[in-house]
């Protein structure tokens, strides 16, 4: 059977996705080929091209220039209007944003053309205004077909007319063969007692991830200074760097809390945090939580969130309720509190919750499931 030839029009380059990008450019299924810029503003670490697994994938890379509006939002992208129109190609995967004016044009050339047209999307969240649903909508029905994060997203989207066979999920995925190496390795299930803490031995919480004001972490440090109080003894660990670093901090110590409380900063050695999050007992995140909770899973810690999932990224659904995680009434301080007390509590052993957060990965939010995903197309 002859190759399809497959272009993938997206917006940068993310580290996270250097597992799918490699099995993607690699896979003799398919001639698969990138086309990306970058945005040096968003702060967000890019794929190393340098890397063993790209090195003879180069010609399958194109680079594009990117026009933000406010370095934010993505409005056009230089050459992808000229690849649609000269390159062979057999399917186009766009970025499913309806603001960028470039892939607007770029369908509209691969329809003449003949060129399958796919949007790599979020869909549908639910929560937004008529207009935005409207547009987003419109933008959906010039597709062939959608990969989308979640299922949510997909009924929501069947609910609007879509034809449920157009619609795939293709959930989302970290650099999962370096995540299963480790969590099975020695080094990070032989036992671990952090030294951070005053009290080293009381059970610990852990978030990973930017220290901004969406995630909401003054309320998981309420939380924990209400556990405490209440003689429900626990320790926070929070791993990342952010704008409300020292605001956070200076709440600890108003709280008198600082020796239950931990901010290790930014790390990027998977093995450091395979071995804090494997050895934690809940990952929290009071605000939206997206991957964070994929590089917990894969660690086999469940994690706490809010259940608004009209307010949630996509990753929410790989938190099944006591199995992999817990839901909380979003901005409820007593409920988070309380959510976090019965987990602690929970009869259920360490080793058959790990069990479950190793599933839902093995699963679904893997890379070799997202690419078995992409060969139906």
């Amino acid at each position: 059977m002859k190759q399809k030839i497959i272009y993938n029009f997206t917006n940068i380059a993310p580290h996270y996705r250097s597992s799918l990008w490699s099995k993607l450019l690699n896979n003799l299924f398919f001639d698969f080929h990138f086309v990306f810029g970058e945005n040096k503003q968003l702060n967000i670490k890019e794929i190393n091209f340098k890397a063993l697994e790209f090195r003879e994938q180069n010609h399958k890379l194109h680079a594009l220039k990117n026009f933000w509006l406010k370095d934010k939002i993505l409005i056009f992208q230089t050459g992808v209007i000229k690849k649609c129109l000269f390159k062979n190609i057999d399917i186009a995967i766009f970025l499913g944003e309806f603001q960028i004016i470039s892939t607007w044009i770029a369908i509209l050339i691969c329809k003449i053309k003949g060129i399958k047209v796919v949007l790599w999307s979020h869909g549908l969240y639910g929560n937004e205004p008529y207009w935005k649903r409207t547009l987003r909508i419109s933008f959906y029905k010039t597709a062939d077909e959608l990969l989308l994060y979640e299922r949510r997203a997909k009924k929501l989207l069947t609910e609007q007319g879509f034809k449920e066979e157009k619609l795939k999920v293709i959930f989302n995925s970290l650099d999962y063969d370096t995540h299963l190496k480790l969590r099975n390795s020695n080094d990070v299930k032989q036992s671990f007692t952090p030294d951070f803490f005053k009290d080293n031995h009381l059970p610990y919480l852990i978030f990973v991830g930017r220290l901004t004001r969406v995630k909401k972490l003054d309320l998981l440090i309420n939380a924990v200074s209400a556990l405490n109080e209440t003689g429900d003894k626990i320790n926070l660990l929070l791993v990342g760097d952010g704008t409300e670093k020292e605001y956070l901090k200076s709440l600890a110590i108003s709280l008198d809390i600082q020796d239950h409380i931990h901010f290790y900063g930014s790390c990027y050695d998977e093995k450091e945090l395979a071995k804090f999050i494997y050895h934690a007992t809940l990952c929290v995140s009071p605000g939206n939580v997206g991957l964070t909770a994929i590089h917990s899973l894969s660690f086999g810690t469940p994690v706490c969130t809010h259940g608004n999932l009209s307010n949630q990224m996509p990753e929410v659904e790989s938190i099944v309720e006591l199995e992999t995680g817990v839901f909380f009434e979003e901005n409820s301080l007593e409920n988070l509190k309380e959510k976090v007390k019965d987990w602690i509590r929970n009869s259920k052993s360490r080793e058959s919750i790990r069990k479950e957060c190793f599933k839902i990965i093995d699963t679904f939010y893997n890379p070799y499931y997202q690419t078995d995903i992409i060969k139906k197309l």
